[in-house]
C-alpha cells in the first residue's frame, strides 16, 4: 500500500462522475435511515424511536430511504446484509445508522461493512423517568460495543459519530441536517474533476500542486496548458466570437469601457472556459494569470473568474490548485458562491475612527483582483490590475491589464479554508470570522476582516505551512468543513486556539496572553 493509498478515505459513493449545472452549488444528497434492535431488547421500541424521527425528518424536508420490511430495523446477518442491498439499490450516497436501543454490535458492523459507504451513527437517549422500568433502551452502553466492533474491522475512516452521539428526537434531527451537508462536501468532492490551465506563473513557487495530494480527496484533474485556452479563444473569434456574453457583460457593472473589441476579448475567453467546463466535465479551474497569459489573450481573467464563480463554477489564480480545492469544499459547504482572496495586509488604527480600541492585531485586509462575486461588493466596477501594470504597461494608458472587478467586500460573516500538501495527503486550515462594513480606502477587490485569534493562528499555523491565497465562504460552515475534511480523510486540520491554550512551540513567555500571568506581574 502507498503512502497515496492510506490517505485515500477506505469508502466509495454510488454514484457516477458529477457535474452540476450552472447556478447549482451543490449536490444532491441521497441519505438512507437503518434502526437496530440487539434480540433481548424490545424491537417495538426501535421501530417506535425510529417512527418519530422520520416523520420529524420529513417536516424538516428531509426524505430519508428506509429498507423495506425487517430489514429497517436489523437484529440478524441477513438482516444486515439485505438493508445494505435495498440503500445501495436505491442509490443512497450515505446512511444514518441509529441505535434505537443497545443493538447487536457484530449485525451493526456487518451492515456498515457491507454498506461501503459513508454512515453516521446516533444512538437514542432514553426519553421519560417513567418508561425506565420497561422500555429502557441502553443505547449509550451499545454505542460503545458498537464502535469498538466498528473500529476492529476497520471501517472507522467512513464514520461519523456527532460531537454528540446520543440523541434526543430534537438532537437527532439536528444531527441528520448537519450529516446532509457534510454529505454535500463529501460527495461533491469525491465526483469533482479540475482543469488547470497551467503552467504555475514563475513568481508564485508557492502555488505549486502534488498530484497523489490531489487524488487523497478523490478528486480527477484534467492537466491543460495555456496555449489550449489561446486556441480555444481564436476558434470562438474565427467563428463570430461570443456576442450574447459580450452583451451581457457590459450590463452587469459600471466601468466595462465602450470598446466592442476589448469586450470581445473578454467574452471569448469567457466562452472558452465555459466550452472547456463543458467538454471535460469539470467542477471549476484554475488559470496562469500572472503574466503570460496576460500578454497572450490581452486582458486580465478577474472579471469572468467572478461571473463564472457567480454561477458555481469557481476559478483560482495563478494555477493556485489548491485553492481550487478549498473553493469547492467551501461551496458546496455554504451551497453559494465563494472567493479566492489573499491574506493581504494589516489594519492602520486610523484607517476609520470606529476602529479606536478595536482588536486590530486579529483584524486582516484580504485582497484580489476580483474573483468575488459582484453580488458581494458594494458598488462594483470593472477597473484595471494596478499592480500588473507597473510591470507590464508601466507607460501609458492600461490595456491588456484591463479586466478586473474592484469594489468594497460588503459586511458578512466568513469561513476562510486553505488545504496543503504534506507528501502524499493533504492537510487544512478553518478559520470563521466576518467581514466589517469598512471601507478599505485602497483598490482591487478588498474587504476588512476581523477573524478572531487570528495574530496567533497566523504565527504559529499559517506561518510556513500554508500559502498565501485562502478560500472564502460567506457564512460560517467551519463545523461542516471539518466533519467533511475527516469523511475525506484529511488528518491535520487547523483552527484557532481558544486565547488560554497555547500552540505548540508557542513562546508563553513572550504572548501577551500568557506572559503576564506568567510573571506575575500586578
Amino acid at each position: 500500500m502507498t503512502d497515496a493509498d492510506a490517505a485515500a478515505p477506505s469508502f466509495t459513493l454510488l454514484i457516477p462522475a458529477m457535474h452540476l449545472p450552472l447556478g447549482t452549488y451543490s449536490p444532491d444528497v441521497i441519505l438512507g435511515f437503518v434502526s437496530a434492535s440487539r434480540n433481548c431488547f424490545p424491537r417495538a421500541l426501535s421501530q417506535e424511536r425510529s417512527a418519530r424521527i422520520l416523520e420529524a425528518a420529513a417536516r424538516e424536508g428531509i426524505a430519508l430511504v428506509v429498507p423495506r420490511g425487517e430489514a429497517a430495523v436489523i437484529e440478524t446477518k441477513s438482516h444486515a446484509e439485505d438493508a445494505a442491498r435495498q440503500l445501495k439499490a436505491a442509490g443512497a450516497d450515505a446512511v444514518v445508522f441509529y441505535l434505537g436501543n443497545f443493538s447487536p454490535e457484530i449485525e451493526d458492523a456487518v451492515f456498515l461493512k457491507e454498506f461501503d459507504g459513508p454512515a453516521m451513527v446516533l444512538a437514542a437517549s432514553e426519553e421519560r423517568g417513567d418508561t425506565l422500568l420497561h422500555q429502557r433502551g441502553d443505547a449509550l452502553c451499545g454505542l460503545l460495543s458498537a464502535a469498538l466492533a466498528i473500529e476492529r474491522r476497520g471501517l472507522s475512516a467512513k464514520i461519523h459519530y456527532p460531537e454528540a452521539p446520543v440523541v434526543d428526537l430534537t438532537g437527532a434531527i439536528r444531527e441528520i441536517v448537519h450529516f446532509r451537508r457534510i454529505m454535500k462536501v463529501v460527495k461533491g468532492a469525491r465526483h469533482a474533476t479540475l482543469g488547470l490551465f497551467g503552467p504555475r506563473p514563475r513568481d508564485f513557487e508557492t502555488c505549486h500542486y502534488h498530484l497523489a495530494a490531489v487524488h487523497s480527496l478523490g478528486m480527477e484533474v484534467e492537466e491543460l496548458g495555456l496555449f489550449d485556452l489561446e486556441n480555444e479563444v481564436a476558434k470562438i473569434k474565427k467563428h463570430g466570437g461570443a456576442p450574447e456574453i459580450a452583451r451581457e457583460m457590459a450590463r452587469a457593472v459600471t466601468g466595462v469601457p465602450d470598446d466592442a473589441e476589448f469586450v470581445g476579448r473578454l467574452s471569448a475567453y469567457e466562452k472558452a472556459l465555459l466550452n472547456f467546463r463543458e467538454r471535460l466535465r469539470l467542477s471549476g479551474a484554475a488559470s496562469q494569470c500572472w503574466s503570460e497569459q496576460e500578454f497572450a489573450l490581452r486582458h486580465v481573467p478577474c472579471f469572468i473568474n467572478s461571473r463564472l464563480a457567480e454561477q458555481g463554477f469557481p476559478i483560482a489564480c495563478e494555477n493556485d490548485v489548491y485553492s481550487l480545492i478549498a473553493e469547492l469544499l467551501a461551496q458546496y459547504a455554504s451551497d453559494q458562491a465563494v472567493s479566492i482572496l489573499d491574506i493581504n495586509h494589516t489594519i492602520p488604527a486610523d484607517l476609520h475612527p470606529g476602529l479606536k480600541g478595536a482588536p486590530l492585531h486579529d483584524m486582516v485586509g484580504m485582497f484580489h483582483c476580483g474573483n468575488t462575486t459582484r453580488k458581494r461588493l458594494k458598488n462594483p466596477a470593472m477597473k484595471h490590475q494596478v499592480i500588473m501594470k507597473r510591470v507590464m504597461e508601466p507607460e501609458g494608458a492600461p490595456d491588456i491589464t484591463r479586466g478586473t472587478l474592484e469594489g468594497q467586500i460588503s459586511a458578512s460573516p466568513i469561513t476562510l479554508i486553505q488545504v496543503q500538501d504534506v507528501g502524499n495527503r493533504l492537510r487544512a486550515y478553518l478559520a470563521e470570522g466576518r467581514f466589517l462594513d469598512l471601507d478599505p480606502k485602497t483598490f482591487g477587490c478588498t474587504g476588512t476582516a476581523h477573524l478572531p485569534g487570528f495574530r496567533r493562528f497566523y504565527r504559529h499555523v499559517i506561518l510556513g505551512r500554508f500559502h498565501h491565497h485562502a478560500a472564502v465562504a460567506f457564512a460560517h460552515c467551519g463545523a461542516i468543513l471539518y466533519d467533511a475534511l475527516r469523511l475525506l480523510g484529511v488528518e491535520e486540520i487547523h483552527a484557532p486556539l481558544p486565547s488560554n491554550i497555547p500552540y505548540p512551540r508557542e513562546n508563553v513567555f513572550r504572548s501577551e496572553t500568557f506572559s503576564t500571568a506568567t510573571r506575575g506581574d500586578a
